[in-house]
């Protein structure tokens, strides 16, 4: 997924904001532990800011976010 945000967003606002309407339908999404989340940017961990901007966590144009959630399996053990 492809998501248009201003660069001057803040993080916290794509998790509490953003995800939620993208990803709140899945069962496990009430039990994510956003503090256990393991984040990458362009390939390479990093751990966000969640008060500072997505251009301040090194967030450009393109750039590819992902997040596991480590102790979440999935619809019925999936991983999906």
């Amino acid at each position: 997924m492809a998501f248009p945000l201003p660069p001057d967003m803040p993080f916290a606002a794509v998790v509490q904001d953003v995800l939620p309407g993208v990803f709140g339908a899945h069962p496990d999404f009430e039990k994510l532990d956003w503090d256990k989340a393991e984040w990458t940017r362009d390939g390479e961990p990093f751990v966000p800011d969640f008060a500072a901007s997505l251009a301040d966590n090194g967030i450009g144009h393109k750039s590819l976010i992902t997040f596991a959630t480590p102790g979440l399996d999935g619809i019925a053990g999936s991983g999906s």
